[in-house]
């Protein structure tokens, strides 16, 4: 897109926050090597345990596969069926992704919905964690905000579809 084209603002939004984000996902990343190391360090050469780092460890990962989940939605690289997609046309590639995109906003908006239910159980009740008392909504929450923001990114993607559909703007775009 050239920078006088609609939407290369929006653009320039979106290219930050996923750069944003992957930042981010490398610092969580490099904080959880960072933590197993400390504890490796700690339970074998000093023969003590530091509690809660494993349900650091557990609750990073959570974030970190529901960060990614999004960045992969929005780059439009999940797992796909080449095989299939390979033998269609551009308009055929374009209903595909218009499907998958469509069974990803449902099936993710209705886990999301789901999950949010879970997490407001959990707010009322007060849930912590075991060893550290954190609030169990922070690891429960990530996976309803991951749903949720997976669902609003598909239905993004499905009316991209759907416009590029209709306008026939795929054909030079998508061979």
């Amino acid at each position: 897109m050239q920078d006088g084209a609609p939407g290369a603002p929006a653009k320039g939004v979106l290219d930050l926050v996923s750069q944003a984000a992957r930042m981010l996902l490398g610092l969580i990343l490099l904080a959880m090597v960072l933590l197993n190391v400390v504890n490796a360090f700690s339970r074998y050469a000093l023969s003590y345990v530091v509690i809660g780092i494993d349900e650091l460890l557990v609750f990073a990962m959570i974030w970190m596969v529901m960060i990614g989940m999004l960045l992969v939605t929005a780059d439009r690289s999940h797992i796909a069926l080449e095989i299939v997609t390979g033998r269609v046309g551009p308009r055929g590639r374009a209903a595909l992704a218009l499907l998958h995109h469509a069974v990803i906003a449902v099936t993710c908006a209705y886990a999301a919905w789901q999950s949010y239910k879970f997490v407001s159980r959990v707010i009322a009740i007060h849930q912590t964690s075991m060893a550290l008392e954190l609030p169990m909504f922070i690891p429960h929450g990530a996976i309803t905000i991951g749903l949720a923001g997976t669902a609003l990114i598909s239905i993004v993607l499905a009316y991209r579809d759907i416009r590029d559909l209709v306008s026939g703007r795929l054909v030079e775009s998508v061979v």
